[in-house]
């Protein structure tokens, strides 16, 4: 055995074991790999955490404008003695406000409360019990520069519902991508499959041919190189074995690792229909090519494409105010209410009722305007504005690129080449079908003394690779319309839908 054998030997070898400890056996088949998809994998998770992600930052800003309730109350005690005698220390105090108040998307805000206040004091002046004051308050504010009439707020809010738009349709597209990959995996297994069949075939063969030139060297017909050769002529093709035994390995780990489901499993494939499968892919490539222009009715990308244009377009109206200076209008209207009636000499008593009375029956109404104004000083926040600009352009421009040249080239691409892989497909068949030919009489002068038995072994192994190629450029034709179907998701063909 060479040593090239013995490496593929040992390293077969060392997956051997690992599979003995498989639990029951799974027959798999393209229709139960969305089955098992459904059972859960990582990838699966990850592509679900990124559309949750998105959902989350868009429902915080959401937050921002919705109503809100806010409330507060605290009580106070001291006995602490005024440092002015005619001073009064106001001891017990309760207070409270309850309100509701939000931030409106045209730039405003807008809030409404009333609250008491009640406390109790005695001094030289006088002394106080209970002496009560009711208001209630309408305060709203406006920004008059960076967000007026809203204008930053409502292109986050665009923006953010773009993006959640954009999060969605990736995740339709990124599992339909996972699909693809699983049924990549499945097709090498069944492409691995069909090698083994041919490479068993052929080992039977070199067998028989080795069992026949021990005879014949043993009935001193052939001479020992004869033998030699033969038992060269085993030993690779059991090579060829062992090297598709690990290849089959390496398959089943990927789609272990891609599928948890299947980790304790046996995996056997099930009995699959190779010939109508290559009609689908030659029917679905036909269809395919009769799209002369680039079928974005077959593709979401062009929508994806479409909402990340409108995404730069909000981050641009973003940007362009970030450095601005903060400028907003408040106004207040208050009315008030006080609950202090001068009951005896010196001596005042409140109650909440009475308050409210007085509110009621009492014009104590007052208001307020200003005008609050931040400026940023320094150049840092124009730099940050300028990075922030030149970062989201050169993020959205590539992300609207790629997925243009993604769309148009893969069409153009896939027409061409399969039609080259299928011209390939034909030859290599045609090449076969004249080996086996060839083979036959090859066989037959070789058992007439005709010819020697490197020649015989020549076509053999001439006849393998053709064999061999012709399976892996049926695979290269299979993932190159995997290719397309993971940007054109909707092409409609019978492959496209398991």
């Amino acid at each position: 055995m060479s040593k090239c054998s013995i490496l593929l030997f040992f390293l077969v070898s060392s997956l051997i074991p690992l599979s003995r400890t498989f639990g029951e056996e799974f027959q798999l088949n393209e229709a139960n790999l969305k089955v098992l998809m459904a059972k859960g994998a990582p990838q699966i998770d990850q592509i679900q955490a990124a559309f949750l992600g998105t959902s989350v930052q868009n429902g915080q800003l959401q937050e921002q404008f919705a109503p809100e309730l806010f409330g507060r109350a605290n009580y106070s005690e001291t006995n602490e003695k005024p440092i002015i005698q005619f001073f009064p220390i106001w001891s017990p105090l309760r207070q409270a406000q309850v309100g509701v108040r939000q931030n409106l998307r045209q730039g405003l805000s807008a809030e409404a409360a009333i609250g008491t206040d009640q406390r109790s004091a005695v001094s030289v002046s006088g002394k106080y019990r209970d002496i009560t004051t009711t208001s209630i308050s309408f305060t709203m504010q406006m920004d008059v520069w960076k967000d007026l009439f809203g204008r930053i707020s409502k292109a986050k809010l665009e923006s953010a519902s773009f993006e959640s738009q954009r999060a969605d349709l990736e995740r339709d597209i990124q599992m339909k991508t996972f699909l693809i990959s699983l049924r990549r995996i499945y097709w090498s297994l069944v492409a691995n499959k069909e090698a083994v069949k041919i490479s068993e075939e052929l080992l039977k063969t070199s067998k028989q041919q080795l069992a026949e030139s021990k005879s014949r060297f043993k009935n001193s017909v052939a001479e020992a190189d004869e033998v030699a050769r033969n038992e060269a002529q085993v030993s690779s093709r059991e090579a060829n074995l062992l090297y598709l035994s690990y290849q089959k390995e390496a398959f089943l780990k990927q789609l272990r690792t891609l599928l948890p489901e299947l980790t304790k499993s046996e995996i056997q494939l099930a009995d699959y229909d190779l010939a109508t499968t290559l009609d689908q892919v030659s029917v679905c490539t036909a269809t395919i090519a009769r799209e002369d222009k680039t079928p974005y009715q077959y593709t979401q990308y062009d929508e994806a494409t479409s909402l990340i244009r409108k995404i730069k377009t909000q981050a641009a109206t973003i940007n362009s105010r970030y450095a601005d200076p903060d400028v907003k209008l408040y106004g207040l209207v208050k009315a008030t209410g006080v609950g202090s009636d001068n009951t005896k000499p010196a001596y005042y008593r409140g109650s909440y009722g009475a308050a409210v009375d007085d509110l009621q029956s009492t014009n104590r109404t007052g208001y307020e305007v200003g005008l609050r104004v931040t400026v940023p000083l320094g150049d840092s926040k124009a730099t940050t504005q300028q990075t922030k600009e030149l970062y989201d352009e050169k993020r959205l421009l590539a992300a609207i690129n790629s997925s243009d040249a993604q769309v148009i080239n893969t069409h153009e691409q896939l027409v061409k080449n399969i039609t080259l892989l299928n011209e390939v497909i034909r030859s290599q068949k045609f090449t076969t079908a004249q080996l086996e030919k060839r083979l036959v009489f090859m066989r037959r002068k070789y058992e007439q003394a005709r010819v020697s038995i490197n020649d015989l072994i020549l076509d053999q192994d001439a006849l393998l690779r053709s064999e061999l190629t012709t399976i892996e450029t049926q695979l290269q034709v299979l993932n190159l319309l995997f290719d397309y179907l993971a940007i054109y998701t909707e092409t409609p063909c019978a492959f496209n839908r398991i």
